[in-house]
């Protein structure tokens, strides 16, 4: 089911589910929200995902367990910054039958680096990196080009004024994925609220809730030519903990959960065949070091 593997990958990004208690308070004064260079230095993150896809009552789950290193390289006065990420550990599985079947193209990403350039919203500016591969085939730059998009929406805007208690702002990112045989484009809506102030992995954070609504369209060809067209949209909840003293996040998530329709041109017949998906997600992306 190569042809949603767009939707599948990119909801790896919203599918985490922070877990765990923490006392939440009220500051007195209000506190400015942005990332900071970090002395310098890189700091480590694990993210492990699970997303499972049903499809006419046949499931298949992909579960990832990712380690990347993120360093903040140049922040620019409008509010853009570029980094540097490393992936330490790479690796994506297939789990159908009941029997885990691990992804080589996506194991070829360990060592290699990203640069990623987001504007103050969260777009991409620019990038550059991933082209160590000896060579590509469609489904190596579909998971390149997913990848891209993955992390840099790791990377959540935040707002230009100080936040204390029941703060919000907005953000909309448009993810364009091309993929073998077809185009897609998805439409990530999300709201932020801070909800309290707390300590998270013996940090002092802001917990931020996070409502996430996602619509994607896309059509293309596969075998003998034949056109296919989908459609989905989901939703989704969740938190993020962000160090506002030290300028990084130390966990962040949200659960979606999507549907999808399928609609595809038939060899040998006039009309066109209809398949519905529903895709939940679950993930953790932690601060390690």
């Amino acid at each position: 089911m190569k042809l949603v593997v767009w939707l599948l990958l990119v909801g790896l990004v919203f599918g985490l589910g922070c877990g765990g208690k923490a006392t939440v308070t009220v500051l007195s004064e209000p506190v400015k929200l942005a990332y900071k260079d970090v002395g310098g230095q890189a700091v480590q993150y694990k993210m492990t995902s699970s997303v499972t896809m049903n499809l006419g009552g046949s499931t298949t789950t992909w579960v990832s367990d990712i380690t990347y290193s993120a360093k903040v390289e140049s922040i620019y006065s409008e509010g853009t910054i570029a980094r540097r990420i490393t992936f330490d550990d790479f690796s994506i599985s297939t789990i159908s039958g009941g029997r885990p079947e691990p992804d080589e193209a996506a194991a070829g990403y360990k060592g290699q680096y990203l640069w990623l350039k987001l504007g103050p919203a969260g777009q991409i500016v620019d990038w550059k990196g991933l082209d160590k591969l000896s060579s590509y085939t469609a489904e190596d730059r579909n998971l390149r080009d997913v990848l891209v998009q993955q992390m840099a929406t790791l990377f959540q805007p935040l707002p230009a004024d100080p936040v204390n208690i029941g703060s919000k702002w907005q953000s909309t990112v448009e993810i364009p994925v091309t993929i073998k045989g077809g185009d897609f484009k998805q439409k990530v809506k999300t709201d932020y609220e801070v909800s309290g102030f707390g300590q998270r992995s013996g940090r002092n954070c802001a917990k931020i809730l996070v409502l996430a609504s996602v619509e994607g369209e896309g059509s293309g060809t596969r075998g003998a030519d034949r056109k296919f067209w989908v459609e989905a949209s989901g939703l989704g909840k969740g938190e993020m903990w962000f160090d506002y003293e030290n300028g990084l996040l130390v966990e962040y998530g949200v659960g979606v959960t999507a549907d999808q329709t399928i609609n595809y041109e038939r060899a040998g017949k006039a009309d066109v065949a209809t398949e519905f998906a529903t895709i939940d997600s679950q993930s953790k992306i932690r601060l390690v070091k």
